[in-house]
């Protein structure tokens, strides 16, 4: 990014959550947060997105001169760089999708417009919620698909759409009983 002119990326653990990718920049400006997150999503896939932008006006050092990363704070765990307006679920399928988000993500409420990934998810995560989408709505859905529609109003509409003979392989085979086979006897 072009006002940015020193940045340290960690893995950092982030309360009682798994490892998330923290960024911490050269600024005194919290506001750029969400302008990086927009630059950084352009280029990155979204699960590789730090989950948290932190400014920094003064960088911690070892006596070597260089970064000292267990010295860096860490992120505000309640702080989350909103990009979207809130839209509240207006459908049914949003709605069952807003609830597993929320009790996966630890969150009071969660935007349609909202990125999975945004919100703190991980791929981990992810496959937790292809599996609660399956028991819950009893749609085999791709983890793939999911990595392709982060967002709530993407995936219903996906959801939506799909036909069950898209999914004819998440079926249950019908269990066969055993032929027996005769075998000769060579005389």
């Amino acid at each position: 990014h072009p006002s940015i002119e020193k940045v340290v990326v960690v893995g950092r653990q982030m309360g009682a959550e798994e490892m998330a990718i923290v960024a911490y920049y050269a600024s005194d400006s919290a506001a750029l947060s969400a302008e990086l997150r927009q630059h950084v999503q352009r280029l990155l896939p979204d699960y590789m997105v730090p989950r948290a932008f932190v400014p920094m006006t003064d960088w911690p050092l070892t006596p070597s001169g260089k970064v000292d990363r267990r010295a860096l704070p860490d992120p505000d765990p309640t702080h989350r760089t909103v990009l979207n307006d809130f839209v509240a679920p207006r459908t049914p399928i949003e709605q069952q999708l807003a609830e597993i988000w929320q009790d996966l993500l630890k969150l009071e409420r969660v935007g349609v417009h909202d990125s999975f990934f945004e919100l703190g998810g991980h791929s981990l995560l992810a496959t937790q919620v292809v599996s609660r989408i399956r028991s819950t709505l009893s749609v085999e859905l791709p983890l793939r698909q999911f990595f392709d529609t982060p967002s709530i109003a993407q995936l219903a509409v996906s959801i939506a759409e799909m036909d069950a003979s898209d999914f004819a392989y998440a079926t249950p085979i019908a269990r066969r009983g055993r032929q027996r086979i005769k075998r000769s006897t060579l005389s």
